[in-house]
């Protein structure tokens, strides 16, 4: 009888010692889900800037829905070596290790440096869109070639934001395509091997300058004539300042790509991820307002502090529409070309349809 009350606490003592060992489980489960994902993003975006607005703005939101379990943390490009460097420390030291970044917010060139098969930099030739709409309009055709190269490098396209329209800036009044080509030009503040020999290819006299050596080629006798860049970043570098005339048409999109590592993204519970994505969407809309209010303060600003702001005619528009055609098509031909020719067909087909059903 003793033998067999003794079994029974046994028994007993052994479910109670398994119900613990099972809880304890569990709560260290809980404990381990529970844990912050904090994701390291590379930035672009200026500091302070609207854009920079934007993206604090989107951290709360990934925060918001995720109850805090999803923590988006930005880092300056320019303080990690640039685009270049973003994508180095994108990528692990050692197979099994961690990067030190798990995304980044990229321009075009940064896209097509992390994965040319996007044909990122295809977007970026001037009066190939005359609009958001139009652009917009490519981009919903485009978009699932374009994620898909970048799903093949192993990174997730989370969405677009459009961060300005470029225009020409220039030392003296320019208005036709064949004075622009004579004038020693520079994009400012990016450095792209590639996109400089397309460019060449179709006759413009191209001049290679750090960023940080760009105003003062701008400011030097023999320097920079022309700069390729966003009002905004006109006008926080001072580069208006020696280059007083504008050419008041948008050239094109400057885009910048939200893009996470693989890893990083499956490590996020699948429960949140389309609320996520959902909220990258809803940023890209604010995003298009603010930039399109954007450009057209920073360039009054510039006006009003001494620039000239060169007014085109309908004709003079469809002359440097005309010419940079056949200069695409020149950039496209060229071997090793960023600018990819079978991609920019497609889009010049799309914005031909585009055009004729919205006609006016």
């Amino acid at each position: 009888m003793g033998l067999v009350r003794k079994d029974s606490r046994m028994i007993i003592d052994m479910k109670i010692k398994l119900f613990c060992i099972s809880m304890f489980l569990c709560a260290c489960s809980f404990v381990i889900c529970a844990q912050t994902i904090t994701v390291k993003m590379a930035s672009v975006a200026p500091a302070r800037s609207a854009w920079d607005t934007e993206q604090k703005a989107l951290a709360q939101e990934w925060s918001r829905i995720t109850g805090g379990q999803v923590e988006l943390k930005f880092y300056t490009a320019s303080a990690l070596g640039g685009e270049g460097g973003v994508i180095r420390k994108m990528k692990a030291l050692r197979p099994g290790q961690k990067s030190p970044i798990d995304g980044a917010v990229f321009t075009n060139i940064g896209v097509y440096e992390l994965t040319p098969a996007s044909h990122a930099l295809t977007l970026t030739v001037p009066f190939l869109f005359r609009n958001q709409d139009e652009l917009s309009y490519v981009l919903d055709a485009m978009s699932p070639e374009i994620e898909k190269a970048i799903k093949d490098a192993g990174f997730e396209f989370l969405g677009w934001f459009n961060v300005g329209w470029a225009n020409f800036f220039t030392k003296t009044e320019i208005r036709t395509p064949d004075e622009l080509k004579k004038a020693k030009m520079g994009f400012s503040g990016i450095s792209s091997p590639g996109l400089m020999a397309a460019f060449k290819s179709a006759g413009f006299t191209m001049e290679d300058v750090p960023g940080e050596k760009m105003l003062q080629s701008i400011k030097s006798t023999n320097g920079i004539k022309v700069a390729y860049c966003i009002p905004m970043y006109a006008y926080a570098t001072t580069y208006y300042t020696g280059l007083p005339y504008i050419i008041d048409v948008p050239l094109n999109p400057i885009m910048s790509a939200f893009i996470v590592s693989s890893d990083t993204w499956k490590a996020i519970p699948d429960a949140y991820k389309a609320q996520l994505k959902q909220a990258v969407r809803n940023a890209q809309g604010k995003f298009i307002s603010v930039q399109q209010k954007s450009d057209r303060e920073y360039l009054d600003k510039m006006r009003t502090e001494g620039c000239t702001l060169v007014k085109l005619s309908a004709a003079e528009i469809k002359l440097w529409e005309d010419s940079f055609k056949k200069d695409a098509e020149k950039m496209a031909n060229t071997p090793d070309s960023v600018i990819n020719g079978p991609f920019y067909k497609k889009m010049s087909s799309l914005l031909e349809q585009y055009r004729k059903t919205h006609a006016r």
